[in-house]
């Protein structure tokens, strides 16, 4: 979603706080299995059908997180309960969930049984209400599995056997499955003026490219690696439980990004309250991406070896917050000024504001210079404000 007006990102990367617990359970049915299948992709979500029970529903594909269905569904099949355990989303937030057992899911045409879920209630979440969404795939089920990820052709590849795809092993590198639902981590580069290396998780659930986790930055901060662009206290992101606490974050840019061979230039990103820093699903428009759980291994085809995305973006990001559209955060100095996190957007070029539209469909304002929105702000008058694209280099002059 970098680049696009709306920055607004659901995260879904769950780490378990409980002990004893394992959802690594579960297995197929079928063995030396080979299935391709079609997805659907709305806003850098990888929508996918799963049935349960004879009944077909939307999943997201979401590899940093684990399997998790909807209460509602939950109340239809009636699963066994395996446990109620303390969870802690992205932002660190926590509550108990039920853990269960599905006796089946069809994914493609691949019956896996005895799957570990979580149970979520998503009407208390108004982007799964958007997206229409009754539960996650995540890496828990997939463990077991090789999954290839098409996006020019949208199909999904699923098989037990690399043998079946065409795979070349100088496109790739090791990865390390960690923790109760298997999460696959990756090392990437990283280079400026000096060089560094990061693990990061590969999720699909993330709608970014690369996101750095302000823990991992702090790491970073003395080498000369990513030039600091902006600072600003805000939030842009809905997590799994509730609104994501209030922080100061920093705006990067990072002159270098390698993945196994594939090399990024000039990329924008800002530092998150996540544990982790995370690769996401924007990567899947330049290549084909396959995770083999079974042999730990990541490849990726790229379209082209290098892209340099530098470009003009809005020097502002937006949320969700008590079902109203806000300003996230701010990154200029001298727009400061004039609008703040918790600023209400009530119109955006002359158009009132439609959440699930915003959240849904791409935005026209990709190819605009320039937005006139109408804001609401938390104290004073409405009024409206043209803002304008800038490039980081021009971001450089305005805050040093």
């Amino acid at each position: 979603m970098k680049g696009t007006f709306i920055y607004i990102f659901i995260f879904f990367t769950i780490n378990i706080f409980s002990q004893n617990i394992d959802l690594n359970i579960g297995e197929t049915k079928s063995k030396n299995y080979f299935e391709e299948f079609d997805f659907e992709l709305i806003r850098d979500k990888i929508i996918v059908p799963v049935e349960i029970r004879g009944v077909t529903y939307k999943f997201i594909l979401d590899t940093g997180a684990p399997n998790i269905i909807s209460k509602e569904i939950s109340d239809m099949i009636n699963p066994r309960l395996l446990k109620t355990i303390p969870i802690t989303d992205a932002s660190g937030i926590k509550e108990n969930l039920n853990v269960v057992s599905i006796e089946e899911l069809k994914f493609g045409n691949i019956m896996f049984k005895n799957t570990a879920s979580l149970v979520y209630d998503t009407t208390s979440n108004p982007l799964f209400q958007c997206f229409g969404i009754d539960g996650f795939i995540g890496s828990n089920m997939l463990r077991n599995s090789i999954i290839q990820i098409d996006v020019e052709r949208k199909k999904i590849t699923l098989t037990d056997n690399r043998k079946k795809l065409t795979l070349d092993k100088k496109d790739s590198s090791k990865i390390k499955l960690i923790g109760s639902q298997s999460s696959p981590y990756l090392w990437i580069n990283l280079k400026g003026k000096d060089k560094g290396r990061e693990q990061v998780l590969i999720d699909t659930g993330m709608g970014g490219l690369y996101d750095i986790s302000h823990r991992n930055y702090d790491v970073f901060k003395k080498e000369k690696i990513f030039n600091e662009i902006g600072e600003s206290e805000g939030a842009s992101s809905v997590s799994l439980f509730g609104d994501v606490p209030v922080k100061k974050h920093l705006r990067l840019h990072l002159p270098l990004l390698k993945i196994n061979g594939f090399e990024i230039e000039n990329y924008i990103t800002n530092t998150t309250n996540s544990k982790n820093s995370s690769i996401g699903a924007e990567l899947l428009k330049y290549g084909v991406m396959t995770i083999d759980y079974v042999n730990k291994r990541f490849y990726f085809n790229p379209k082209s070896k290098k892209i340099n995305i530098e470009k003009p973006e809005f020097n502002f990001s937006k949320t969700l917050k008590d079902g109203k559209l806000i300003i996230g955060f701010v990154w200029e100095n001298e727009l400061q000024k004039k609008i703040s996190y918790g600023d209400e957007i009530l119109e955006i070029n002359g158009k009132t504001v439609i959440i699930c539209d915003l959240i849904t469909k791409e935005s026209v304002s990709e190819k605009e210079a320039s937005l006139k929105l109408k804001i609401k702000p938390k104290k004073g008058k409405i009024f409206e404000i043209i803002v304008e694209k800038k490039s980081a280099t021009v971001y450089k002059k305005l805050i040093h």
